[in-house]
């Protein structure tokens, strides 16, 4: 899902672009606080440096784990357009930090469906 899906979905369509910025970090804070909290200090300090671009790290791990990932849809689609656009992020980097959530939080996506709501309840009491 996407920024412009996840405004919509959360109800802030008509906020301000830095308000649905802030909206939006905070989810991902809850997201990360929620996940976190689940995990030892090795998982952390691996997926650090794959949010951090260790290249060394992010390849070791897809090899490691999902070795057919650039064969994928997923690491396809974030490919695409990348040699177009030297800015973008490394579509290994963010396949490898999906994969290795989806990998260490079996529940992740229920984990977000549940704060998603429970922002969705605060922001709509808000208004």
């Amino acid at each position: 899902m996407n920024s412009d899906e996840l405004i919509v979905e959360l109800g802030i369509e008509n906020y301000s672009p830095e308000q649905q910025q802030r909206v939006l970090d905070e989810l991902n804070m809850l997201v990360g606080e929620a996940m976190l909290g689940h995990l030892n200090e090795t998982q952390v300090t691996e997926y650090e440096a794959i949010i951090n671009g260790n290249q060394e790290v992010i390849i070791n791990w897809l090899n490691e784990n999902d070795p057919d990932y650039q064969e994928s849809i997923a690491y396809q689609q974030l490919a695409e357009g990348y040699e177009d656009d030297p800015d973008k992020v490394p579509a290994d980097k963010v396949y490898a930090s999906m994969a290795w959530l989806e990998k260490n939080n079996p529940n992740l996506s229920e984990t977000v469906e549940t704060i998603k709501a429970t922002l969705k309840s605060r922001l709509a009491s808000r208004k």
